[in-house]
């Protein structure tokens, strides 16, 4: 439900444009419920909401971006019907990091160029009035995803980007690239070797030693049912679904 009172910004996310990229991800949530949403809150005296979208994700295709434009076009109408003018909306595009211990573990990350190439298509399908984009550094996302997914020899290059300057790189006026490329060359690794290549399913990874419950085994299940566009059941509600936690708490039985 939706507050009364004094209306600041509201944040919605419906992190893909299309239903099928809802369903590789597990996160259904029917266009017409989330438009619904959005009209009720223009409906109580929202002006301004932000919604945030996630790009790269696996499978993603630009059929999938332009559903973006297409549910972004739907929310300002809706917000023109209801208030007689348009809506301010702030897109959030976020940067898709494949993480350990996820189905998405061994995927590879989108590329600088593909990313710039959806970042024009929303530039171009979103230039109207009333609606700002906005989206994190390419750069820094592919550094997210090589520390997420590195290795113990990473160790050695965090600590010569601190050597050459690198302190508080999260901060996009205080991120160096090339400090972080002169130190994977100082050691002797590649940036891409950790962040853009495709892993095979049966290679040994850096964080398997860790259990954290959920087996590897659901993980590739999980990883082949998103591939196809096929959704698991939440076990809060539904059957469990042998993930693993099973082993350790007794009410997932």
């Amino acid at each position: 439900s939706l507050p009364s009172g004094k209306k600041t910004g509201l944040t919605l996310a419906p992190e893909v444009g299309s239903q099928r990229l809802q369903q590789v991800i597990n996160k259904s949530t029917p266009e017409d419920e989330f438009l619904e949403t959005a009209a009720t809150a223009f409906d109580r005296g929202w002006t301004n909401l932000k919604l945030y979208f996630m790009l790269g994700l696996p499978t993603e295709t630009m059929d999938d971006i332009e559903g973006i434009v297409q549910l972004v076009g739907k929310v300002s109408s809706s917000g023109m019907k209801a208030r007689g003018k348009r809506p301010q909306l702030r897109i959030s595009l976020s940067t898709f990091v494949p993480k350990p211990h996820t189905p998405f573990q061994w995927v590879a990350q989108e590329g600088e160029q593909g990313l710039e190439a959806r970042h024009e298509v929303l530039k171009l399908g979103l230039r109207r009035k009333g609606v700002r984009l906005s989206w994190p550094e390419p750069k820094l996302s592919q550094l997210e995803a090589v520390l997420s997914r590195g290795d113990r020899r990473l160790g050695r290059v965090i600590y010569h980007a601190w050597q050459l300057g690198s302190t508080f790189d999260a901060w996009n006026e205080q991120f160096n690239y090339k400090n972080w490329l002169d130190a994977f060359e100082a050691v002797g690794l590649e940036a891409d070797f950790y962040a853009l290549r495709q892993r095979p399913l049966d290679e040994p990874l850096p964080w398997a030693h860790i259990d954290t419950g959920v087996t590897t085994a659901f993980l590739k299940q999980e990883y082949q049912r998103s591939l196809e566009a096929k959704e698991t059941p939440d076990c809060r509600y539904q059957a469990c679904n042998a993930c693993g936690l099973e082993r350790w708490q007794p009410a997932c039985q």
